[in-house]
């Protein structure tokens, strides 16, 4: 008998602590990655772990309008995120019209650089990977993280900036499959990195514990001074597109919690 994608336990619930604000009421959808920045349309869900590591059938979870989480309150999802979201869709739309120029040889520089609100990018991505989560997490109250609870302060605007906790990487993301993740460990060359993800066509997103971040070579660092997006081009690291979740090497290893990861990938007729 075929076994049935983790995912399908992760995703029922009704009423829960939103994974933002922590308040307890009734929970809504958000789709992650934002429908605005994305092809709306029919996706299969896997863990991780599934989809990258068993080589046994696992029946996917199938979302007939795109890859949902119901793990946020309504005050969040529409008036935090969707306030924020408009940040995604215009980086990610100049930056599929840029791609167009740089993939037909108009344009040669190996870096694309994109206009952008700091702080409404980086608001909108941290609060879609916050609320890309196991539906376990909103059934207990939000308690101190020293990771979570500075980026839940910054996305609701308690705190002004993330800068003094963490740091972001970004970089071109080829893919049309999307991975969310929190709570990655990943190791390399004995240094543990702690990890949250969120990838999606064109764009890896990845936060990290300030200054103890391990990250691809070509990603760059966001700051929340900077006017524009540069993501570098060069094909030299396609096979580190997806990290954390990448060929391992040496003593390079991750651990992960299989309900707090998501790979969506498009449903082929």
């Amino acid at each position: 008998m075929t076994k049935i994608t983790e995912r399908l336990k992760h995703n029922r619930i009704t009423n829960g602590y939103c994974n933002i604000c922590g308040t307890y009421e009734l929970l809504t959808k958000d789709h992650v990655p934002p429908k605005c920045a994305i092809t709306l349309g029919p996706v299969l869900q896997k863990t991780v772990n599934e989809f990258f590591h068993i080589s046994e059938p696992i029946k996917p979870l199938n979302a007939q309008h795109g890859a949902f989480f119901k793990t946020i309150c309504s005050t969040c999802n529409n008036d935090v995120l969707g306030g924020l979201d408009k940040s995604i869709e215009d980086v990610t739309k100049v930056f599929r019209s840029k791609l167009g120029l740089y993939m037909t040889g108009t344009q040669m520089n190996p870096f694309i650089r994109i206009p952008f609100d700091s702080v409404s990018f980086t608001k909108a991505m941290i609060g879609h990977i916050l609320s890309a989560t196991s539906v376990e997490d909103c059934k207990v109250q939000l308690g101190e993280n020293p990771f979570y609870t500075p980026l839940r302060s910054y996305v609701v605007g308690k705190i002004s900036s993330f800068e003094d906790t963490h740091d972001i990487y970004y970089w071109f993301y080829p893919h049309r499959m999307h991975i969310s993740a929190q709570s990655v460990s990943f190791m390399n060359e004995g240094h543990v990195a702690f990890i949250c993800a969120l990838h999606f066509f064109p764009i890896g997103f990845m936060v990290t514990i300030k200054g103890e971040g391990t990250f691809p070579a070509h990603a760059t660092k966001l700051k929340l001074k900077d006017e524009f997006l540069i993501f570098n081009m060069t094909a030299i690291n396609y096979e580190y597109t997806t990290f954390p979740f990448v060929n391992l090497k040496g003593d390079q290893m991750y651990a992960i919690s299989s309900g707090h990861t998501c790979v969506s990938y498009p449903l082929i007729k």
